[in-house]
């Protein structure tokens, strides 16, 4: 498939072009390709052995790419790293037990435990629920701690309805050229909404709307900017109502993970 694609004539090779990893080198005279190193004064030999795996064609040769590998960390025998706890099935249903390894025969902390104690209150950021797939077809918003009350955990327009002090009826959208939303809008959650502001490279638009009954609930395009997409990417795609529109960011992915992970995998992918 190569040949018919490749009209370079290659009477010798520069001595920039020479390499350790050069394969092989095209004759247009011939339309083949051409062992490398090439004889001196003697007869140039075809090109036989198995193409590599990974390749490059440049300027009429072809060698191996280089392989790009995991980094390797060599440590000292005598060293000993500390290690988190062994996550179990219980970690789910409980939270941090300050005093359990002050008990004898707990076993030491857990791991919920053992990560409260290196992330602070002081250093954790209030984050929102994850948009979910059900958010319009839920029901009216709760205030969280009615919904706690029910044994039920609270979600995103739980949140955003009942925590946020935003007014939709005098709070306006951020003007061109402001990177950031007021800070006033968003309590506690405030740091959160400002990082990924930062990362997005874009204001958070206004959380909350009034639904038909008059009622405060959550506004799909803030469901939207969350998951990491642009301004009407969901939200201004004709036929959409709200129900729709939050169905579609609940069953997205954050693209800017899933790039990362794929870029992870093209660039430490291994073997066959």
């Amino acid at each position: 498939m190569w040949r018919t694609r490749i009209y370079w004539k290659v009477y010798r090779i520069p001595p920039r072009r020479i390499t350790h990893d050069i394969k092989a080198v095209i004759d247009k005279t011939t339309g083949t390709w051409l062992k490398y190193p090439i004889r001196e004064g003697g007869r140039a030999r075809k090109y036989t052995a198995a193409w590599p795996r990974h390749g490059i064609v440049n300027d009429g040769t072809m060698s191996e790419r280089e392989r790009l590998a995991p980094p390797v960390i060599e440590l000292p025998v005598s060293s000993s790293l500390p290690l988190l706890p062994t996550p179990t099935a219980s970690d789910a249903m409980r939270g941090p037990d300050f005093a359990k390894a002050g008990r004898e025969g707990a076993g030491g902390d857990d791991l919920v435990t053992a990560v409260a104690r290196l992330f602070t209150k002081d250093r954790a950021a209030k984050l929102f629920k994850t948009p979910t797939a059900n958010l319009g077809s839920n029901g009216a918003p709760q205030h969280p701690d009615k919904r706690k009350a029910g044994g039920h955990g609270p979600n995103l327009d739980d949140e955003v309805s009942f925590l946020l002090p935003v007014d939709p009826d005098t709070a306006e959208e951020t003007p061109p050229g402001v990177y950031h939303s007021p800070s006033d809008w968003w309590a506690d959650y405030a740091p959160a909404v400002r990082r990924w502001e930062t990362l997005m490279g874009s204001p958070a638009p206004i959380p909350v709307e009034f639904g038909p009954r008059g009622g405060r609930r959550l506004a799909s395009v803030f469901a939207e900017w969350l998951m990491g997409l642009p301004r009407g990417w969901i939200t201004h795609i004709p036929g959409l109502n709200r129900a729709r529109q939050l169905k579609a960011a609940g069953n997205g992915v954050v693209s800017q993970q899933a790039f990362t992970a794929y870029m992870h995998l093209m660039n430490y992918k291994e073997g066959e």
